[in-house]
């Protein structure tokens, strides 16, 4: 049985609440509704609570919703929860399986973008080093927009094992970098069983993942730019992968 690290969260909005609430890896410890906000109207938020104990459900007045969240975005509902970060790497025999690794991203908000894109994606889960890397916390929940419940984070100690890992079960290893002895991003078959690994915002990949992986792509810039953000590579190679996988 895969052990794991509960994260307290907080979230608010319709739409990341019932997210949570409806996930396997979102435990969720308490409900607060606003009366007579949008939350409280919502068919889609009522569907979701009935599916928890309602005794962690609280409904509250306008002033009193304030006190937890004085956010209109919020739309009425906030959530504390515990999201679940896993700890042993995943075996699968399926033939288009893939997974993202992010090698020491540090800013909440890439990673937060990138469990969004990687939910949109089918990426089958995205994983992060438990050192020098941002792990789930509130604001990466939030900024991922239902993300974080959708798409599995694990968490692991050395990236070059989790290689040897996916390796012994038949998975491509790419990692995005740019060099010159680098091939082009759309010339990398992605459509089997794939890892694709992404360098955080300041360090790049280490060089000994570089020197394990199978495969060395880069996205080629115009106007003398050498880099993109973290996130915004992440989504060019995810969405190419996909239209790969389904054309």
């Amino acid at each position: 049985m895969n052990s794991f690290t509960k994260h307290r969260i907080t979230v608010f909005g319709i739409n990341g609440c019932h997210d949570a609430i409806k996930s396997s890896i979102i435990d969720v410890n308490e409900v607060i509704i606003e009366r007579n906000s949008p939350a409280d109207n919502s068919d889609k938020v009522i569907s979701a609570l009935a599916d928890i104990s309602q005794s962690l459900i609280q409904k509250v007045d306008s002033e009193s919703f304030k006190k937890y969240i004085d956010n209109n975005r919020a739309q009425g509902i906030y959530i504390k929860a515990q999201a679940k970060t896993f700890h042993e790497l995943p075996i699968t025999e399926e033939k288009t399986a893939c997974f993202v690794i992010l090698d020491q991203v540090q800013d909440p908000h890439n990673l937060g973008q990138i469990l969004r894109i990687c939910a949109g994606g089918n990426i089958d889960g995205v994983i992060i080093t438990d050192r020098n890397s941002v792990s789930m916390t509130s604001a990466v929940a939030q900024v991922s927009q239902g993300g974080f419940s959708k798409v599995p984070l694990y968490s692991i100690p050395n990236i070059n094992k989790a290689i040897t890992h996916f390796k012994d079960n038949d998975f491509w290893i790419t990692s995005f970098e740019n060099n010159i002895e680098a091939k082009n991003w759309y010339s990398i078959d992605l459509k089997g069983k794939s890892v694709l690994i992404f360098g955080g915002e300041g360090s790049g990949i280490s060089k000994q993942v570089l020197k394990n992986s199978d495969f060395m792509a880069t996205i080629p810039m115009s106007h003398e730019m050498n880099s993109l953000n973290v996130a915004t590579a992440v989504s060019a190679i995810v969405f190419e992968r996909l239209r790969q996988v389904i054309s």
